[in-house]
């Protein structure tokens, strides 16, 4: 493979150091630089930078995107750095031709195993974009030894880093008042005068940071709507940002294309992993919560302080165990769906059973137990149907059994053997004295509140004419209804 050789400073081509070259001198650059960055593309994939010293006639506001050589100025390639960095040791590697690989069992070509390579390890940050400053500094004063020692925000140019924080922003009326996660300022628009560093966000929102309100950060800002965040100032919305207050107690990173990760010891002391979008893992450590949700707002999960647990999911969720799966509630175990509930069990070895189920079951046919301590009630709108493959046992130290119909009518009670009939009893009456009527169950009643209201509230995905999401009071016989974000978190109790 081909390689550019490294020139040397003796060696390199420039109207100054070429005139102090036939003086019999040459410059060291033996301190810390400020330089400004002319290119990010590093055909080696390195993180090498092409930069230009401060000083050297730069113009930060002229440079374009993509880098063109200029013979009017000592542009200079500089190695990236990181905190950490580095690979395995070269001389572990295994050279090609040896027939096995130390304490292992014989292989053909151990040089192409993972065993016989390098593992590479540390911490990657890509390098700025064109027009950001870096400090450089030169290996032995050699300018073609240059490496880039730090980074220097714009001035101004942080309230974006680590979480896009909320700030007032932009709307059709001057005085409404609006926030949104926002990007940074513009120092291009016609307003960029009113900035004031030293104004912090009100409490109340009406003063933006810095005095001057910011463009939507559009991607994030849309991400919180699908999730019905953007109005959540503890799961959505968030003052993580490097500008609230000084000196900082939020850290954390923010890639060019918006992925997070915060870590915040201000008033909601947290830590947050979050996409562009909005999927995001929080471990809320003011408020006690774990939070998880995914990008379009269809499915999260959240544990709170008190110990509850909330699930919601917009599709399916499905649970396996391949062993045991135990439920258990000390108080009520509330069990509803909005069309069938259907319960199988099935033979150990059956035709159609996952293989490791019946690789670990002797051959069984699965029974469904139900032991109740008080009383059972069962009600059906339509027919109740039992079909037994044998014996059919009923057992009550007093049987009721009434035919009559829904509206109050009388129904018909009939018995058909195919075999023979067999009744014992100490007396048996036929048409009377008259029998005792089985008493009906009512069924399970929805929780309502004190007016006799349906308790919970169920959100929708669609939105009204003030953008905000639909809501639908529901019936439900469960002590907590989770839903779409924003959920009401709502609990009915007794």
């Amino acid at each position: 493979m081909a390689t550019k050789k490294i020139q040397s400073i003796t060696s390199l081509k420039n109207a100054v150091t070429d005139e102090l070259k036939t003086l019999g001198f040459v410059k060291k650059y033996d301190s810390i630089y400020e330089a400004v960055v002319i290119s990010a593309k590093d055909i080696q994939k390195n993180g090498r930078l092409i930069v230009r010293l401060i000083g050297e006639n730069v113009k930060i506001t002229d440079l374009p995107d993509e880098y063109v050589k200029s013979e009017a100025h000592l542009n200079l390639t500089v190695r990236w750095s990181s905190p950490f960095a580095g690979a395995t040791n070269i001389s572990n590697t295994i050279k090609s031709g040896l027939s096995t690989l130390p304490g292992s069992s014989p292989a053909s070509d151990p040089d192409k195993v993972y065993d016989g390579t390098q593992r590479s390890y540390g911490m990657w940050m890509i390098p700025p974009d064109v027009g950001n400053k870096v400090l450089v500094m030169f290996i032995g004063g050699d300018l073609a030894k240059g490496v880039v020692v730090g980074c220097l925000y714009q001035n101004l140019m942080n309230h974006m880093v680590p979480g896009i924080a909320k700030s007032r922003t932009f709307t059709s009326v001057e005085s409404e008042l609006k926030e949104t996660p926002t990007a940074e300022y513009n120092k291009a628009s016609d307003i960029a005068s009113d900035v004031d560093y030293t104004k912090s966000r009100s409490s109340d929102g009406l003063t933006p940071t810095d005095n001057i309100k910011r463009a939507v950060h559009t991607p994030h800002y849309n991400g919180l709507k699908e999730q019905g965040l953007e109005e959540d100032s503890t799961r959505g919305l968030t003052s993580s940002s490097a500008r609230r207050e000084s000196p900082s107690k939020v850290f954390g990173i923010l890639t060019p294309d918006a992925n997070q990760f915060v870590m915040d010891d201000g008033d909601q002391q947290l830590i947050r992993l979050r996409t562009k979008s909005g999927a995001q893992i929080l471990l809320d450590e003011t408020n006690g919560n774990v939070y998880i949700i995914n990008k379009k707002g269809t499915g999260w999960i959240e544990m709170d302080d008190a110990g509850k647990i909330d699930v919601w999911a917009n599709d399916s969720i499905s649970i396996r165990s391949h062993k045991d799966i135990n439920i258990r509630a000390d108080r009520d175990l509330n069990l509803e769906s909005g069309r069938d509930i259907n319960v199988r069990t099935t033979q150990t070895t059956a035709t159609g059973q996952p293989s490791d189920t019946t690789g670990i079951l002797p051959s069984a046919n699965g029974a469904f137990n139900l032991d109740v301590a008080g009383a059972l009630n069962i009600k059906t709108v339509d027919a109740t149907t039992i079909t037994s493959g044998k014996e059919f046992h009923l057992q009550s130290s007093a049987n009721h059994l009434s035919a009559i119909k829904v509206d109050g009518s009388s129904g018909n009670t009939e018995i058909n053997s195919a075999g023979n009939h067999h009744e014992t009893a100490s007396a048996i009456h036929m048409n009377g004295p008259a029998a005792v009527a089985a008493i009906p169950y009512g069924g399970l009643t929805a929780k309502v509140d004190t007016d006799g209201n349906l308790f919970f509230t169920n959100t929708l995905y669609t939105r009204n004419s003030e953008d905000k999401r639909n809501t639908e009071k529901v019936g439900t016989i469960l002590t907590r209804f989770p839903s779409r974000e924003p959920f009401a978190r709502q609990e009915y109790t007794d």
